[in-house]
C-alpha cells in the first residue's frame, strides 16, 4: 500500500514539475537517463565526440540516445523501423538539424520484412515498441501483429558513407547476431571505431549459444576491443 502511495506522489510530482517547466522536465530527463542509465563508458565517448565525428544509432526508438549523441554536436544517423517510435524519434530530429532519422530496419539485404510487435500492443496504450524485432521467435512478439517495413543491407550502407564511424549503437531485439555476422563477413566493420551493442539472451534463451559463437567470431577475427557488449 505504501509503495503505491509513494509511486503515485513520484508521478503527480513529475506532472507538477513537467507543467511548470517542460524545457527544463526534458533537460533533467535527459541527465537523469546518461547519469543512471547509459553505460559509463559510453558517456565518457559521448563526451569526447566532435563535430567532425559520424556516430550511429540502430534501434534508436524513440530518440532518447540520439539526442544525447546530437547535443555533443556530431553527425547522428538513426534508424527505427517502429512506426509510432519513429513519430516521436522525428519529433527529436526536427529540433537538430544533425540528425538524420530513418525509417527503416537495419538488416543484411534490401527487401520488404515484417517487424514483429509485442504480444499485448493491441490491447495496452504502454509503449512497448522497444520489443519490436524482425525475429519471429522472440518471446515477446506475436507473429500476428506486425508492421511491414523495409529493411536495408546495413554493411552497404556504411560502405557507401566512405567516412570513418566513431561510434555505433545497436538495439534491435535478437536480430544483432545475425546483423553483425553480416558486418564481419563484409568487412563492413573496419572503418568503424567502437561496437556498442545489446544482446538479448538472458531472456531469449535461443540465443545464447549463438551469441557466445559470435562473441568468439569477434575474438579470433581481431575485433574484441572494439566492442562493448554491457549496454543496459
Amino acid at each position: 500500500m505504501l509503495s503505491k502511495i509513494k509511486e503515485k506522489i513520484k508521478i503527480l510530482l513529475k506532472d507538477i514539475f513537467f507543467a511548470l517547466s517542460p524545457n527544463f522536465f526534458h533537460k533533467f530527463k535527459l541527465f537523469n537517463f546518461e547519469r543512471n542509465t547509459l553505460p559509463k563508458q559510453f558517456v565518457r565517448h559521448m563526451d569526447q565526440l566532435t563535430k567532425a565525428d559520424i556516430v550511429i544509432d540502430v534501434g534508436a526508438n524513440i530518440g532518447l540516445v540520439s539526442e544525447c549523441l546530437a547535443r555533443r554536436g556530431s553527425k547522428v544517423i538513426s534508424f527505427e523501423p517502429n512506426v509510432a517510435a519513429f513519430s516521436n524519434l522525428q519529433m527529436v530530429a526536427a529540433k537538430f538539424k544533425n540528425i538524420d532519422a530513418r525509417n527503416v530496419a537495419v538488416g543484411t539485404k534490401n527487401k520488404t520484412v515484417k517487424l514483429y510487435l509485442h504480444k499485448d500492443s493491441a490491447s495496452t496504450e504502454d509503449d512497448l515498441s522497444q520489443a519490436s524485432s524482425l525475429l519471429p521467435n522472440k518471446p515477446n512478439v506475436s507473429t500476428k501483429s506486425f508492421e511491414e517495413i523495409q529493411e536495408i543491407d546495413f554493411a552497404e550502407f556504411i560502405h557507401s558513407l566512405n567516412s570513418p564511424i566513431e561510434l555505433l549503437k545497436i538495439d534491435i531485439e535478437g536480430f544483432e547476431i545475425e546483423l553483425i555476422n553480416h558486418l564481419l563477413d563484409t568487412n563492413a566493420l573496419n572503418d568503424v571505431k567502437k561496437v556498442y551493442v545489446e544482446t538479448h539472451e538472458r531472456k531469449f534463451t535461443e540465443l545464447a549459444g549463438p551469441t557466445e559463437k559470435l562473441k568468439v567470431r569477434i575474438k579470433a577475427e581481431g575485433y574484441e576491443n572494439k566492442f562493448f557488449y554491457d549496454w543496459h
